[in-house]
């Protein structure tokens, strides 16, 4: 048993660790693996499921913290303009069964709506995170247990975060008579968004402890990016070059 670890260890050594046009391809197929994926598995699920239970949790932790909150009624997530980009992001989002309508909080003490729409499940890092398990080199059952695992993580962490911050926004401008925008800037911004980058790196790093290598593909990513700069900065001439002193010298 322990032989067939080792020998299956080696091989995703080798697999992790392409060189020359091996490399090359490895990394264009990933990485456009990677980007086509996220959108699919961020834009074309429905995830009303999600919204509404990452809706009700928060609800009831603000009620546990002794905060004047109301579910109340629906708000459409649907974006307006008519850019190519709007256009198919409503187009996929609008492929569900209750027209893109997601479930509000309202704050009766400070009379302002909280709506918890796609981009507050979680699931834009989610499907990054996804993707990226799927497109790493491992056993499928170590596979199947990151997922699991990371998408239990995040979904918890993701409770905690949006109740923090709806919380702070409602503390900031009731105690402390901050403006409704900074506080939600001073909650959403310079403390959610913290939460969130760091956040993903613990998941990520939980993904790796089930023995998903998924930093060894966003690695190799990197290094063939700095490969490339290299080579363009010597194909114009900018590297390379001695000057006439340092020859001179030799």
């Amino acid at each position: 048993m322990e032989k067939e670890e080792k020998n299956s260890s080696l091989e995703l050594r080798l697999l992790l660790n392409p060189k020359g046009k091996q490399k090359t391809i490895y990394v264009l197929l990933s990485f456009t693996a990677v980007v086509v994926l996220t959108v699919v598995l961020y834009l074309v699920p429905d995830y009303y499921f999600l919204e509404k239970l990452t809706n009700d949790v928060v609800f009831e932790v603000l009620k546990v913290y002794k905060y004047e909150v109301v579910l109340d009624g629906l708000y459409s997530e649907a974006e307006t303009g008519t850019s190519i980009i709007i256009v198919i992001t409503n187009f996929l989002t609008g492929l569900d069964a209750h027209n893109s309508l997601t479930p509000v909080i309202k704050s009766t003490a400070a009379q302002r709506r909280f709506a918890v729409v796609r981009a507050c499940t979680g699931m834009q890092a989610g499907a990054l995170l996804m993707a990226l398990i799927i497109v790493t080199p491992a056993d499928f059952k170590k596979k199947l247990k990151a997922t699991i695992y990371s998408l239990i993580a995040l979904i918890i962490g993701n409770f905690l975060r949006i109740a923090i911050v709806i919380g702070m926004t409602i503390t900031l401008e009731i105690t402390y008579g901050t403006s409704s925008s900074a506080a939600w800037m001073w909650a959403h911004d310079v403390l959610g968004k913290p939460i969130g980058f760091f956040g993903t790196i613990f998941f990520a790093l939980i993904i790796e402890k089930q023995g998903v290598p998924i930093l060894n593909t966003v690695s190799l990513w990197i290094d063939s990016l700095l490969d490339l700069f290299n080579l363009v900065l010597k194909k114009t001439g900018i590297t390379g070059k001695k000057s006439k002193t340092s020859q001179n010298k030799k």
